[in-house]
């Protein structure tokens, strides 16, 4: 399973896109009261049309809804003007009808005389209209909407593109190789893994790798680190060999292995089971990875690299017993405890 750290360095693309919806989001619950539509005077002309040949007024008031009622009634007293003023009776009735039955004042409003001075309009010039929803009332939250996407998108971009330089500037540090790093499965044993104080000549500590039948992918390491958190190496055991077929796997060898960062190599021994370290096809194939030794209860074993050395004692060895495979072929539980050292002086 990939860290939170590696899943971000690698996708850092998600940043934008989580901000990009997380936008969206917001933008449309922002702006959908404010664009949602309402009633034009068409509408209300056509909700007394349709009044006049139904008689619904709960239909008529439900199509009206979203207008308040001093709306409602600018709007009708507005069209009943118009339409008194162009002689249509028959519209002016249906707009003062719909009005009652709404509990809207449909009449003119009551300031008609037109001011001292004033011109009154030309007889069939007909009144102006109320202005509906435009353009301009979209402005607003197309606006907002804009200025989410961009603080959002902006916020993401910033906040990747801080933390991957640092998580790469840390990884180059060897930081990241001194941690766990991502969670362990539940078959895989890290035990001890914090070291204990540093002994004297060089100590780092010390750990116990443990293995038991039936842990199939068997491979434990620990990191070696100066008591300041300098990084120097690693060492640890994995399964190197098994025989026959079928679950569990039955190993008959581990290697044993020690990293220096400082001459950049791992050397490697194999501790084997009595039937491998005796069986000549398997000492040769084996040979490539390493010296090969026997494990013995109480058996000794030491590694050296350039600056680094470890001792791997065995503590603890049971083979395990089955009619169909030779005796001593293969491991039911091993611990080793290693004790890793710095070669000529204490640690840093």
């Amino acid at each position: 399973m990939q860290s939170i750290v590696e899943l971000l360095q690698r996708r850092i693309w998600l940043g934008p896109l989580i901000a990009l919806v997380i936008g969206l989001g917001l933008g449309l619950v922002l702006g959908w009261e404010t664009v949602s539509f309402k009633p034009s005077a068409d509408d209300v002309a056509a909700a007394a049309d349709s009044y006049a040949l139904n008689n619904d007024a709960t239909l008529a008031a439900r199509r009206l809804s979203s207008l308040s009622k001093s709306e409602q009634q600018r709007i009708f007293q507005d069209l009943i003007s118009q339409a008194n003023a162009n002689n249509r009776q028959i519209e002016s009735q249906r707009l003062t009808s719909l009005a009652q039955a709404l509990g809207v004042s449909g009449g003119p409003p009551t300031a008609t005389t037109p001011p001292p001075g004033a011109t009154p309009p030309p007889p069939g010039t007909p009144a102006p209209r109320p202005s509906s929803n435009g353009l301009s009332s979209l402005l607003v939250p197309i606006a907002l909407i804009f200025v989410v996407f961009v603080v959002l998108i902006a916020a993401g971009l910033i906040f990747f593109l801080r933390i991957v330089p640092a998580i790469q500037s840390r990884r180059a540090l060897g930081a990241s190789m001194a941690a766990e790093g991502a969670a362990e499965p539940p078959w895989a044993e890290r035990v001890a893994t914090a070291p204990a104080p540093p002994a004297a000549g060089g100590g780092l500590g010390h750990f116990v790798p443990q293995y038991t039948l039936g842990n199939d992918n068997y491979d434990t390491s620990y990191s070696l680190e100066t008591p300041r958190g300098e990084f120097l190496g690693e060492c640890g055991m994995g399964i190197s060999e098994t025989i026959g077929e079928g679950k569990p796997d039955k190993v008959t060898a581990f290697d044993l292995w020690l990293f220096d960062k400082a001459d950049v190599r791992t050397v490697t021994q194999i501790l084997m089971s009595e039937y491998a370290f005796n069986d000549q096809t398997l000492r040769t194939k084996l040979a490539t990875k390493g010296e090969a030794v026997l494990a013995q209860k109480g058996a000794m074993v030491k590694l050296e690299t350039q600056s680094l050395a470890i001792t791997a004692q065995v503590v603890e060895l049971v083979y395990a017993t089955n009619a169909n495979y030779p005796p001593n072929s293969h491991f039911q539980k091993l611990i080793v405890e290693i004790v890793p050292t710095i070669k000529g002086g204490a640690a840093r």
